[in-house]
């Protein structure tokens, strides 16, 4: 009896364990991350100052673009063995003066079996050697070509040629006295060289097609249309307009949204939801933007993670399905940033850094499933030499504009686009995908899906109340009391101020009188 008497106890606490352990809560995670190639990044100076300031950062952008995970990091900082950790290396040369590299890097570099880039002028002459490069010409002018677009007299530092035939070649460089052309980028198996690459030229869109085939990266580019600055404040009206007319003349688009943390509860609030569901309803996609950080963002005690999540349930439960989020590139460069409010999404636009505010940076990227490489219209039209010849870029692009601030730009905005020879792909054709502890949001062939039920996407115009009490009353005692003491109160004051009208009249004509006499 004793014995089982114990073995009850046993299989009770059994019980508990297992309980306990079904209740921990599940920490929210974005959809499961898949495993993907590893690039390490050396450079041997950012070019602060110099024009090629900013081409590390493009280049970052460009690589999550083809969703790789990348480590960027100067070559003097450089850990002896590291580099067998990665499936592939890009060497950027920024320097115009010879800096001796590392002897671990050098060392290394012997034995590397990975795919190697090099960007810049004097590669080492095993890289040469096995693309056949010979220089043919240093310091002219020449114009870029590459895909539909021209870039026109930009000063090239070296020109070079493969003698190698199954070398393959990217883009032409046509030199102004001569004529002659030369590639502006070639590669041979895993090898790939382009002389310089620059932040904002055609140089950034013509590497784009080099790393396409180094990173043997199968996908099939596409053009999207991308409006962001939109914030609950902004003009919701014209919004509603511009979904009207993009619908209407058959152009998708998606719409980067600022989130509301706190006041949700607000008409303003309300009106903002019901604007996005209408946007939904015309062929538009909503993505979530990341908030503004603060310069003070080290001194704020506030749950980043609680927030965002707080605002994605807030859209799900009006029936708006965010399916990505758009950020500046240095929020992947973030471990705080990743962890709290990257974590909900399997899908990013990762726009330039306009001015990078980090919490805890780190020099390693967190890649995703998909990650549209973003640039603004006006780059594109610099270059393009035929508007007829828009074809999609290497990789998924988004092309961004800023939301227009009044009617006349919305016209001229839109009057473009419908004018524009780019082909605009509905980005809830791709499968995406947002995870909060209460709610699954994605897309499925063209159709948004909440909980596993596909949604319709009719929605008409709805008027939100201005009527809303912004602070609770408290409970109120002896209203009724105090209501007939104000009104005795007012009672006498009015007969006290007669009477005292009253006095001051007669006592104004006795003083007359005394004055006559």
């Amino acid at each position: 009896m004793i014995r089982n008497h114990h073995r009850s106890h046993m299989m009770l606490l059994a019980l508990l364990v297992v309980s306990l352990v079904f209740s921990v809560p599940v920490p929210v995670q974005a959809a499961e991350q898949t495993s993907f190639p590893s690039v390490l990044i050396l450079y041997d100076s950012l070019g602060v100052g110099t024009k090629q300031e900013g081409n590390v950062e493009a280049l970052k952008r460009l690589l999550a673009a083809f969703r790789v995970q990348v480590t960027a990091e100067p070559v003097d900082s450089y850990t002896a063995g590291s580099l067998n950790g990665y499936s592939k290396l890009v060497e950027v040369r920024n320097r115009s003066d010879w800096m001796e590299e590392p002897r671990e890097f050098l060392a290394d570099l012997q034995s590397y079996q990975g795919g190697l880039l090099y960007i810049g002028e004097k590669p080492s002459d095993k890289l040469a050697r096995s693309l056949g490069l010979r220089v043919q010409a240093e310091r002219r002018t020449a114009d870029l070509a590459i895909g539909p677009f021209v870039e026109k007299s930009i000063d090239v530092s070296y020109l070079f040629d493969s003698t190698q035939s199954e070398t393959k070649r990217y883009g032409t460089l046509k030199i102004h006295s001569s004529g002659a052309s030369y590639p502006y980028g070639v590669l041979n198996g895993a090898n790939a060289y382009v002389p310089f690459m620059e932040k904002d030229t055609l140089s950034e869109i013509a590497l784009a097609y080099v790393l396409k085939d180094w990173l043997q990266d199968h996908q099939t580019g596409h053009y999207f249309l991308v409006f962001n600055e939109i914030y609950p404040f902004s003009d919701l009206s014209l919004l509603e307009r511009m979904s009207d007319e993009l619908f209407e003349a058959g152009i998708p688009f998606i719409v980067s949204v600022h989130p509301v943390f706190s006041n949700t509860d607000y008409p303003a609030m309300k009106r903002y939801i019901n604007t996005l569901k209408y946007v939904q309803s015309r062929n538009g996609t909503v993505l979530v933007e990341s908030p503004v950080v603060a310069s003070t963002i080290q001194d704020l005690d506030r749950s980043l993670q609680r927030q965002m999540e707080h605002f994605i349930d807030e859209l799900a439960k009006e029936g708006v399905v965010p399916l990505g989020m758009g950020t500046e590139m240095y929020w992947s460069y973030d471990e705080h940033y990743v962890s709290e409010g990257m974590a909900f999404f399997d899908s990013v636009v990762l726009y330039p850094d306009a001015r990078p505010i980090y919490k805890a940076k780190r020099n390693r990227s967190t890649a995703f499933p998909s990650s549209l490489y973003s640039v603004n219209s006006a780059l594109l039209q610099r270059y393009l030499s035929d508007d007829r010849l828009i074809k999609p870029l290497p990789m998924d692009t988004a092309i961004t504009f800023d939301f227009a601030e009044n009617e006349s730009e919305l016209d001229r905005l839109v009057d473009g686009l419908k004018n524009s020879w780019f082909t605009f792909e509905d980005y809830k054709n791709e499968a995406h995908s947002v995870k909060t502890g209460t709610n699954e949001l994605a897309s499925d062939r063209g159709s948004l899906v909440l909980n596993g039920v596909s949604l319709g996407i009719q929605a008409s115009h709805v008027e939100t109340s201005s009527d809303h009490v912004y602070k609770q009353q408290g409970k109120k005692s002896f209203e009724t009391w105090f209501t007939v003491q104000n009104k005795i109160f007012i009672v006498i004051i009015i007969i006290t101020l007669i009477v005292f009208c009253g006095f001051l009249m007669i006592g104004y004509r006795m003083y007359k009188r005394k004055f006559y006499k």
